[in-house]
């Protein structure tokens, strides 16, 4: 080893130390400057998961849809083909550089979630934090307008404890929502059909415990329009095996089971229509007066009934459930199933004598 002299080992070291200072103060100039710089964020499954606080979110309303029309020649994107054939649109701010391949893994992950044909309708904006809150309002991490199918998201993490994918899966299972139906009630409001009627829906909004439609204050929380996106989010999480995160988006009492998890997949995948009809057929005369029938009604919904008597004869029905009239009368009759899963049914001969049916129509 050569010999060296204090001074030229302190002349060394201390060069080498200016430079080390340099090099440091140049990477975390970069730093900064790469942290100024928005950048559109390359999704991943798994990040679905990371939703442990609230996901604030509105709906996007007409005054708003408007200005994203006039932005939107200053946007970057299109239509994509997810890798599950369906193509759709996604529309990215450029704010964000410029960046096709990341765009179209966004539309590949949307092709991932548990989806029908409705994801074709959909049109995706991916913007930063602060113009998503421009066009869905403050502290709102997302909107959906269920009228014109277009979803505004982040298209980078919100913040370090909610992902952007946990954000743009929730915000879809508004968009399943709005593209199923729940007649009597709006299922982006109230969820789908078969989820709805498992989680008792109608019976706990009859009871003051849920509140439809709610965006705002804890009302928010026990909204199951948002109950039903969070389940969603949840339902995607269970089938990429990820670890269950705690609930808190929404209140506990939302909570969905297997069953109710069931449900919502098969209104996703199968979704119900209308409702399905059958006819009840009997004979009354002066020795059989009347006819008791049970209609199993597994689903919330209307039930209509409609006597048809023989000509020259009149016949009238009760339609009851748990012991308790609900409509009488001798021609039709309509209600709402709203967690009776069946009703007795009892035709009676007023006069005359002969065939009846009854039409049933019921969910």
């Amino acid at each position: 080893m050569t010999w060296q002299s204090p001074s030229v080992r302190a002349l060394r070291v201390s060069s080498l130390a200016a430079v080390v200072l340099a090099l440091g103060a140049a990477a975390a100039l970069s730093s900064r400057s790469d942290a100024a710089t928005p950048r559109l964020q390359s999704p991943n499954r798994a990040e679905i998961a990371n939703a442990p606080l609230a996901i604030p979110d509105s709906s996007l309303s007409a005054g708003a849809a408007r200005r994203l029309l006039v932005t939107q020649p200053s946007l970057w994107g299109g239509d994509f083909v997810a890798a599950s054939g369906e193509t759709l649109t996604i529309l990215v701010s450029d704010t964000y550089p410029m960046d096709p391949a990341i765009a179209q893994r966004w539309a590949n992950f949307l092709g991932t979630l548990v989806h029908g044909t409705e994801l074709s309708d959909l049109t995706a904006y991916l913007l930063p934090i602060s113009e998503v809150e421009s066009f869905c309002g403050d502290e709102a991490l997302a909107c959906y307008s269920p009228n014109r199918s277009i979803l505004v998201a982040p298209g980078e993490d919100p913040d370090i404890d909610v992902s952007a994918e946990a954000v743009v899966a929730h915000e879809y299972g508004h968009h399943v929502a709005a593209h199923r139906s729940n007649a009597p009630w709006a299922a982006v409001d109230w969820g789908t059909k078969r989820w709805a009627t498992d989680e008792r829906i109608c019976a706990r909004v009859r009871a003051g415990d849920l509140y439809p439609g709610a965006e705002n204050g804890t009302r928010y929380r026990l909204n199951p329009g948002e109950g039903f996106a969070e389940s969603y989010r949840l339902l995607n999480q269970r089938k990429l095996g990820l670890p269950v995160t705690p609930w808190l988006v929404v209140s506990p009492t939302l909570v969905p089971d297997g069953r109710a998890l069931a449900a919502l997949e098969q209104d996703v995948v199968q979704p119900w229509t209308r409702r399905g009809t059958s006819t009840l057929r009997g004979r009354l005369t002066a020795a059989r007066t009347s006819r008791s029938f049970t209609i199993s009604t597994p689903l919330d919904g209307r039930l209509s009934v409609s006597l048809r008597s023989p000509r020259g004869a009149r016949f009238a029905f009760r339609l009851a459930s748990g012991g308790q009239r609900v409509a009488s009368g001798s021609s039709s009759a309509t209600t709402t199933v709203c967690g009776q899963r069946s009703y007795r049914l009892d035709v009676r001969r007023i006069r005359g004598a002969g065939s009846f049916a009854v039409s049933v129509a019921k969910p």
